[in-house]
């Protein structure tokens, strides 16, 4: 379940302490400019960003202890923003979870679950729209992907997983090249894509702005609705078969 209290207040940071931040920032972002791609002569020398890091050793812990509280206030933002999403999805008839540390939003239609576990066959999901080096994030980029890996339920092999994704395929027609990206070749993976003009910027605005981030996940979400006649096709064409 999401957390339905509202997060505490952040502590107050001295103007002293924040200009020490900002001053090692500033000193790291023009070394790390100039060290970048150069080699080590042997394995113990120090570049001038280690020399930095140890010179301002303290003001780094710090600033490393100011990163890890900012990532658990933005997992926060996600989880609130995610009890808004989950009450949108379910005005249009999909249940909904989200992972705040991927990050991602999940969502499906009751008809695409198992008939009786309490699990979704398919799911559609928003995910990375976090900036890199929050959490789990790996991915340059946010993608809006269709998963259907929980077919091993219905006891279907891969070679028949195989089968369904390429019928989804082509129920989703001309459109199919759209959800057609290279990492979306997997039985289990059928259809996604990545938003490439979202850069990591982008992100690091989407979560520092909740009604932004809201608003490009339903977005997200209205393109993967376009999917669901030709998801639901797909379930109703392979069920029989179990």
């Amino acid at each position: 379940m999401l957390a339905a209290c509202p997060p505490e207040p952040p502590p107050e940071v001295s103007a002293d302490r924040l200009a020490a931040f900002r001053d090692l920032l500033d000193r790291y972002a023009g070394l790390r400019s100039v060290t970048r791609g150069s080699t080590r002569k042997r394995m113990m020398a120090y570049t001038d960003v280690d020399r930095l890091i140890l010179e301002r050793w303290n003001d780094t812990m710090g600033l490393f202890e100011a990163y890890e509280e900012l990532e658990d206030r933005i997992g926060e933002t996600i989880e609130e923003v995610g009890e808004r999403v989950g009450a949108w999805l379910g005005e249009r008839g999909y249940q909904f979870d989200a992972d705040a540390k991927e990050p991602a939003f999940n969502a499906w239609k009751d008809e695409w679950r198992h008939r009786r576990r309490d699990e979704p066959l398919v799911y559609i999901s928003v995910g990375a729209f976090a900036p890199s080096g929050y959490r789990k994030v790996k991915d340059e980029h946010p993608f809006l992907w269709v998963y259907v890996q929980n077919l091993h339920l219905l006891k279907i092999k891969d070679s028949e997983r195989d089968k369904f994704a390429k019928e989804l395929r082509l129920r989703v027609g001309d459109a199919a090249r759209d959800w057609a990206h290279e990492d979306a070749n997997d039985p289990d993976q059928p259809l996604g894509k990545y938003l490439s003009d979202v850069s990591d910027q982008d992100r690091v605005r989407l979560v520092a702005e909740p009604e932004r981030l809201f608003e490009f996940t339903t977005a997200g979400f209205e393109q993967l609705f376009t999917l669901a006649d030709a998801i639901k096709e797909t379930l109703d064409k392979f069920r029989p078969a179990v």
